[in-house]
């Protein structure tokens, strides 16, 4: 049984300023040196129209993981990772999947983003197919992702402003 989730995060300026960054590869470069440097990396990333694709592969340490986790699966975790985003005008939409490496774990998400200032709003949820403490490791999980959508946020504001 999955465990859903609904987050937000909120940008200084508008979708119009976010679709140049998404769709540059250098974006995606700046952003994993910013937010998973010493775990992350950019596997793939595709730009035709208003479609972008981009695949990661970022990680978390086991010093950072809590105990329900490294009980069933211990060391660092490594967490392949996809995005889609489709430019729509005034808005961007997307879906993120990912999984975690050596585990039963998958995560999907689907992503509104809208508004001058902008607003991305995600909704989606966590299955971790363990039996008895599968539901503790989604909510650790989904910790781990709103963590991660926010240090993603900060860092696109700083690059950004870096121009």
């Amino acid at each position: 049984m999955a465990s859903n989730f609904e987050y937000s995060v909120s940008y200084p300026f508008g979708v119009a300023a976010l679709w140049p960054l998404f769709s540059s590869e250098q974006y995606w470069r700046d952003l994993i040196e910013a937010t998973n440097a010493e775990h992350g990396s950019l596997v793939s990333f595709s730009h035709d129209g208003n479609k972008v694709t981009v695949a990661t592969k970022q990680g978390v340490g086991a010093e950072e993981l809590p105990s329900v986790v490294t009980a069933v699966r211990p060391g660092d975790v490594e967490i392949p990772r996809t995005i889609d985003f489709v430019n729509a005008g005034d808005q961007i939409i997307g879906q993120m999947e990912a999984s975690v490496s050596g585990a039963p774990a998958k995560i999907h998400g689907d992503i509104t983003i809208g508004g001058d200032p902008a607003r991305a709003e995600y909704h989606g949820n966590c299955e971790v197919g363990i039996p008895f403490v599968g539901s503790k490791i989604e909510r650790a999980v989904i910790d781990q992702v709103k963590h991660l959508l926010d240090a993603e946020r900060d860092a696109t504001i700083e690059i950004a402003q870096r121009g």
